[in-house]
């Protein structure tokens, strides 16, 4: 009796031996500041003991950091399944010609520790994971996905999964999935204003604080980057070793010292935008309405076409923008300048040519100029901008008229001088 309680224990030290063993340990970014407590939350739900299939969303605007949370993550739990797999780069991937069966072989492969059988279509795909993930507890993440196809054609149906098995999936999407298919949520937030200073130093000066002389210079950058890590790295490692005229510059044009890679990033979600008047509603709460009452925009888009009624809630399920508890509408400032750098690109060089104009100088500009070329434009823009340019034209009839009146007093003037 003993031997078999010896032999039954030998096995199972084999056995986490050989997981350990081979497990495959992800790459994660160096200098690592503020992602502690966001992976101990995680970890406390990976770890609760239930036998329930868990699924869970990390989520939050691009470049936040979710990726990075999540092969920490995934570093620290997999050896405690049986079979694991991080599958990165999904959204990316599955634009690719059969993107979706090359993840769902790397899935495959991954489970059972061996090379998988050809298959040549997603359905043979999901009969393959089905098989993989029937019979042993697994670790299963998703990196960065946008479409809720993606997600069926490589999990299937959520009790197909063996008892205590756990799904993470990142996403900028806060409802990719329904309400009674996520176990939990978890929104990774921008990094307090320490953790921003620390982070940009280590990329910047390779120390958790800012050289001498440098301080007001990285303090007036950290706070352009709004705590988004990835805004952080770019421009510290950009910055790192430059003469300070560079970081002056970089206070003016940050896009020109990380060559738009931030706002490449960022674009990501407003492309996602299927309807063209949700990519309007973006651009032009980018333009007019951070910092208005959502009502007010509420009642704009109940009372036109230009917009669609769930156009504000699309929005907020991407990430690019929020509400406060005032009914508020903000923007990460991040967001804010690649819309406006969207609408700025339509016509670098012409003011009257762009859709939108929120400097009151470009504007004025524009009307005394009479530059105002794209009239067609004007009829297919949206509500608020229509109002404002055929504001904007009344205003300079009004102008016209007072030069006019100008001119006539000064001759009525000269007249009773002779």
């Amino acid at each position: 009796m003993i031997c078999r309680y010896e032999s039954k224990f030998i096995q199972n030290v084999v056995k986490e031996v050989g997981n350990r063993l081979n497990r495959k340990i992800l790459n994660v970014e160096p200098y690592l500041v503020g992602i502690d407590s966001r992976v101990r939350l995680i970890n406390l739900w990976l770890r609760d003991g239930s036998d329930d299939v868990g699924i869970a969303t990390i989520y939050g605007i691009g470049g936040i950091g979710k990726t990075t949370i999540a092969k920490r993550v995934y570093n620290q739990n997999c050896h405690n399944f049986e079979g694991s797999s991080f599958l990165a780069n999904i959204r990316e991937i599955s634009e690719q010609p059969n993107g979706l069966v090359r993840l769902q072989k790397q899935l495959v492969s991954d489970v059972t520790k061996r090379k998988a059988g050809k298959f040549h279509s997603i359905d043979e795909g999901i009969i393959k994971i089905k098989d993989a993930i029937c019979c042993k507890r697994v670790l299963l993440i998703l990196d960065d996905v946008d479409q809720l196809d993606q997600v069926s054609a490589i999990i299937g149906m959520r009790q197909w999964f063996y008892q205590g098995s756990k799904i993470i999936i990142t996403t900028r999407h806060e409802r990719l999935l329904r309400a009674d298919e996520v176990s939990v949520m978890f929104k990774v937030q921008q990094l307090n204003e320490n953790e921003s200073l620390q982070l940009f130093s280590w990329h910047a000066f390779g120390q958790n604080q800012p050289l001498h002389g440098y301080e007001m210079y990285s303090e007036n950058v950290m706070n352009h980057c709004g705590g988004i890590p990835l805004a952080l790295q770019v421009l510290g490692s950009s910055l790192h070793g430059q003469p300070v005229e560079l970081w002056r510059r970089a206070l003016q044009e940050p896009e020109a010292i990380d060559d738009g890679k931030i706002q490449k990033i960022l674009r990501r979600s407003f492309d996602s935008l299927q309807d063209d008047r949700d990519k309007n509603l973006f651009l032009d709460i980018a333009c007019f309405f951070i910092g208005k009452d959502k009502d007010y925009l509420d009642r704009i888009v109940e009372g036109c076409d230009f917009y669609r009624v769930l156009g504000i809630q699309k929005l907020v399920d991407r990430c690019l923008i929020t509400i406060d508890k005032d009914k508020i509408l903000m923007m990460h400032q991040s967001l804010r300048d690649m819309g406006r750098e969207i609408v700025r690109q339509e016509s670098p060089d012409d003011l009257g040519k762009r859709s939108r104009l929120w400097r009151h100088k470009d504007s004025f500009s524009v009307l005394r100029k009479n530059t105002v070329r794209n009239l067609l434009r004007l009829f297919q823009c949206t509500f608020f901008n229509a109002c404002s340019l055929i504001l904007l034209y009344i205003l300079r009839l009004c102008c016209y008229l007072l030069s006019r009146v100008h001119v006539l007093l000064r001759a009525s003037y000269s007249t009773n001088n002779r």
